[in-house]
């Protein structure tokens, strides 16, 4: 499995801007950047937020934009996000019984479940799960015959990342723990998020993570609590992923002015 994740694009209707930067012609420069570099990918993987006002219009422009990529593409529900909007938009989306955007993508050695961590409550932006959608997981594991491998994704780390500002909107920590009873007994190689647009890789009880950066904006470090979130301009970046036998490689491309390369 081969695959490119990009997260946190928040879109916002075509022709504006969110904090004097385009989330559009950044986004268009990273899937310039995957076409040109990256053909052999099966997919790309968007981990959510993929509007920042979750409005129609937002998600219209996302869909011209993504006319362009030269991949299958796949999208993920964030904090942002709204389910009913982005419905109208892309309803061929996958979702499971109540509405929620959850999916299974199945390669030749391994399958990779998408979960939906948003409340879809205005204003609220810790990460969410229920029954239904943990139901679904635990239904699909399942289903993955033994001794197949698999990765996960979700929007929301499940974890505190020494970040207390966007630790207080991570998933909600009796989420967590509710997932964790669920995977515990058959891990998943990987799990992959977005949400604190920040590069951060780690292991959660064990398990090795990779959170990778926002395209628009990124969230500016800040171990001690600061009493607003800031955020920094830092080049958009997307990672390739690779993952066989085992073994997981991650590259991150930033879509950065063109660097000297030496010997000449």
């Amino acid at each position: 499995m081969r695959f490119l994740q990009i997260t946190d694009t928040h879109f916002v209707p075509a022709g504006e801007t969110l904090y004097d930067l385009d989330p559009q012609a950044r986004l268009e420069g990273l899937l310039e950047l995957a076409a040109r570099d990256h053909p052999d990918a099966a997919f790309i993987l968007i981990t959510g937020d993929l509007a920042h006002h979750g409005e129609v219009a937002a998600y219209e422009a996302l869909w011209e934009t993504l006319t362009a990529a030269h991949l299958p593409v796949h999208l993920m529900m964030g904090n942002h996000d709204s389910r009913a909007p982005f419905a109208s938009v892309f309803p061929e989306a996958e979702r499971i019984e109540g509405g929620f955007v959850q999916f299974e993508i199945a390669a030749d050695d391994a399958s990779l479940l998408c979960l939906d961590t948003l409340l879809d409550i205005p204003g609220e932006h810790a990460g969410d799960l229920c029954k239904a959608r943990l139901g679904w997981l635990d239904a699909r594991l399942a289903a993955i015959p033994p001794g197949r491998d698999w990765l996960l994704a979700l929007h929301h780390p499940p974890l505190p990342l020494s970040l207390p500002n966007m630790d207080d909107i991570a998933l909600a920590p009796r989420w967590a723990d509710a997932l964790w009873e669920v995977i515990a007994e058959r891990q998943p190689a990987a799990i992959f998020c977005g949400h604190v647009h920040r590069p951060i890789h780690g292991t959660w009880r064990g398990v090795p993570f990779h959170i990778q950066r926002g395209v628009n904006h990124q969230v500016a470090y800040a171990p001690e609590r600061t009493p607003t979130l800031t955020f920094a301009d830092a080049p958009p970046a997307l990672s390739d992923i690779c993952f066989e036998s085992g073994n997981i490689v991650i590259h991150t491309r930033e879509l950065a002015p063109a660097r000297r390369r030496f010997p000449a």
